[in-house]
C-alpha cells in the first residue's frame, strides 16, 4: 500500500480523510493544538508554521500529500491578516516545497472565498477576486502551491458533514438548534454549493489516480441558499423546520464581508471523473445513514 500524508487530521475535512484512508493506504496525519486518534493512523504533533517540523514528512515520504490545514475561521483572518498569511500561505509554500523535493503527489486544498460572488456558478477560467483576508490568503496559497510545484493539485471547495472534535460544523450546529427545539436563523441571500465532506474525500482519492494538475473545482452540483439548506436538512433529518426563520445577511451584522453567491461550476470535474457529483438532498441522505450506521460514533471516538 501506498503511503498517504494529510494535513489538519483534527479537522473537518483531514480527519474524515484520514478514517477514510486507512482501507487504501498507510496513513499519517498531523494535528497541531487539537490532540486526536483514528484507528490504524499514525498521527504527529506538528507545528507547520516550523519549517523544520517539516521534515517529519521528509523522513516518511509518502507516495501522496493532502494538505488540508488552514487557518479557515473568516472573522479570525480579518483580524489577524499576519496570522492569517502566515499559516494559509507560508505553510502551504513550505509543504510544496517538501512534496516536489521528495516527489509526492500534492494536492492542496483551497476555497470558494477566492471569488467575490457577485455571480456564482464559477468555473476554473474565471478570474478570482477575494473580497476579505481568508480568500485573499487562500488565493495566495494557490499561487505560491503551483509556481512552487506546477504539478500540485489545487482543489476549490465548499464542505459539510460531522466534525470529529467539539466544534460544529455548519450542518451539525443547524442539526444541534433543531434538536433542541431553538430558532435557526437561515441566510436567504448567501448562495453556495457544498459537498459531503465524505463524499470530496473519496473523490480526492480518484483524483490522485488520475494525477491532476492544477485547478478543479469539487463541490456539489447543486447550489441553494443557506435557508433552503436548512429547510433541506431539516427535512432529511425529520426536524422542525417551521423553528427556522429567514434572514439577510444585512440582519445579522457580519464583521468580515461574504461574497453572495459563491457556487462552483464542477462540470470538468464531472467530465475527468467520469461521474455525476451529488446534489444536496443526496449528500445530506447520505450524512443520516453515516449516523445510523456507526460512522460518526467511531469518527469522534475511535
Amino acid at each position: 500500500m501506498d503511503k498517504i500524508f494529510i494535513t489538519g487530521g483534527s479537522g473537518l475535512l483531514g480527519s474524515n480523510i484520514s478514517k477514510l484512508a486507512v482501507s487504501k493506504f498507510h496513513v499519517y496525519s498531523t494535528y497541531n493544538k487539537n490532540k486526536v486518534s483514528v484507528r490504524g493512523v499514525h498521527f504527529f504533533q506538528i507545528d507547520l508554521a516550523k519549517k523544520d517540523n517539516l521534515d517529519k514528512i521528509k523522513e516518511i515520504c509518502p507516495d501522496f500529500i493532502i494538505h488540508c490545514a488552514a487557518l479557515a475561521n473568516v472573522d479570525y483572518c480579518e483580524e489577524y491578516p499576519d496570522e492569517a498569511y502566515k499559516q494559509n500561505v507560508l505553510v502551504s509554500g513550505y509543504i510544496a516545497e517538501t512534496a516536489k523535493k521528495i516527489g509526492s503527489r500534492l494536492i492542496h486544498i483551497s476555497t470558494d472565498h477566492v471569488f467575490n460572488g457577485e455571480k456564482g456558478d464559477y468555473k476554473e477560467s474565471d478570474p478570482p477576486n477575494p473580497i476579505n483576508i481568508y480568500g485573499k490568503t487562500k488565493l495566495e496559497a494557490e499561487q505560491k502551491v503551483l509556481s512552487i510545484y506546477p504539478g500540485a493539485c489545487v482543489v476549490r471547495t465548499n464542505i459539510f458533514g460531522w466534525n470529529k472534535i467539539a466544534r460544529l460544523s455548519l450542518a451539525e450546529w443547524m442539526i444541534d438548534k433543531l434538536t433542541n427545539n431553538k430558532e435557526l436563523p437561515g441566510l436567504k441571500d448567501i448562495y453556495f454549493s457544498p459537498i459531503l465532506v465524505n463524499n470530496l474525500a473519496n473523490i480526492l482519492f480518484k483524483l490522485q489516480e488520475t494525477k491532476y494538475e492544477g485547478i478543479i473545482h469539487i463541490t456539489g452540483s447543486e447550489s441553494c441558499s443557506k435557508l433552503d439548506f436548512a429547510y433541506k436538512l431539516a427535512e432529511v433529518f425529520n426536524l422542525d423546520k417551521f423553528l427556522i426563520k429567514s434572514v439577510s445577511i444585512r440582519d445579522i451584522g457580519l464583521k468580515t464581508p461574504r461574497g453572495k453567491n459563491t457556487s462552483l461550476n464542477v462540470s470538468k470535474a464531472e467530465k475527468i471523473l467520469r461521474e455525476h457529483l451529488p446534489g444536496i438532498e443526496e449528500d445530506l441522505k447520505k450524512m443520516k445513514r453515516l449516523l445510523k450506521e456507526g460512522y460518526v460514533k467511531e469518527l469522534k471516538h475511535g
